[in-house]
């Protein structure tokens, strides 16, 4: 379903209309669908997880190539459209769920680690971007549409302004290529953004391997929590059980990692070397007589 004006009709047939805060901006460019479904090297027969599957214009696209389709979508009206359309098909798979809130590891447990091809609702694109990286065992992939800002903050180099928290943690789980920019004029409604296609690929093993993932993500939130403050102030902010302001100057100094630095200026592999650090002495401390 592409083109503003079949999208319109769609709308006023079933007394719809795109929700802002859900960032419901559809593709309606069959040009850059078929761009999109190119990118994410989509093989006949394989399983696709879509999420935010809006009116079905990306999900037939990759059904014509020849994939199964997994699509999550939220919004109820949509829904509906979604199950009307595809109503005499067996494929789509369509699930009225919250990507946000939805269990990831029952679909790896029938389908194995998963590909996604998505044009990601603006709203929860880094919010979801985190559970990727925090479930990056499930997945194989992503070619996802994000707004461009969001893309470039996950390829910036360290001390760059667009460097951050998820530059940093998804570079210890995936390699981030950009694809090609979408223009906002291929969207109805029309942003007022330019969006981005990425391919995202959770390796195995991982490209930087960290023992606690989840003292990882504390810690590089904590340390861009005040990103113009050196280390040493910034994370006063980390709150992990056991982790002192001494344990902290130990581990740091085993990673030599220096304090007065700035969250910016560490690299992915600096921070989970620190974390590493941090986890070491932790163990250490908690077993200590």
């Amino acid at each position: 379903m592409t083109g503003s004006r079949e999208i319109r009709s769609v709308f006023a047939e079933h007394g719809l209309a795109p929700k802002k805060w859900l960032g419901q901006n559809l593709v309606k460019s069959s040009r850059y669908l078929s761009r999109i479904v190119d990118a994410a090297q989509v093989r006949p027969g394989e399983s696709i997880v879509e999420i935010g599957a809006g009116l079905g214009a990306l999900t037939k696209s990759l059904m014509d190539a020849g994939a199964t389709v997994w699509a999550l979508e939220i919004d109820q009206g949509f829904y509906r459209v979604l199950e009307e359309r595809f109503q005499e098909h067996g494929n789509p798979v369509l699930l009225h769920v919250d990507a946000l809130k939805y269990d990831f590891g029952s679909l790896f447990e029938r389908l194995g680690p998963l590909k996604v091809v998505a044009n990601l609702p603006y709203h929860i694109s880094s919010r979801l971007l985190f559970r990727f990286h925090e479930h990056s065992e499930l997945f194989d992939s992503l070619c996802i549409l994000l707004q461009k800002e969001v893309a470039d903050r996950l390829i910036a180099a360290p001390g760059t302004k667009d460097y951050g928290i998820l530059t940093v943690l998804l570079g210890t789980s995936a390699t981030i290529v950009p694809c090609f920019d979408v223009p906002a004029t291929a969207f109805f409604p029309v942003p007022k953004v330019t969006s981005t296609l990425i391919r995202v690929t959770f390796t195995r093993p991982a490209p930087i391997r960290v023992r606690d993932k989840a003292l990882m993500v504390l810690l590089v939130k904590a340390a861009f929590s005040e990103r113009r403050k050196t280390l040493r102030n910034a994370l006063k902010n980390l709150r992990v059980p056991g982790v002192t302001e001494d344990l902290l100057n130990r581990a740091a100094e085993q990673a030599q990692v220096d304090l007065r630095r700035r969250a910016e200026s560490l690299s992915p592999g600096e921070f989970a070397v620190f974390a590493d650090a941090i986890w070491e002495r932790s163990k250490r401390s908690s077993h200590a007589p």
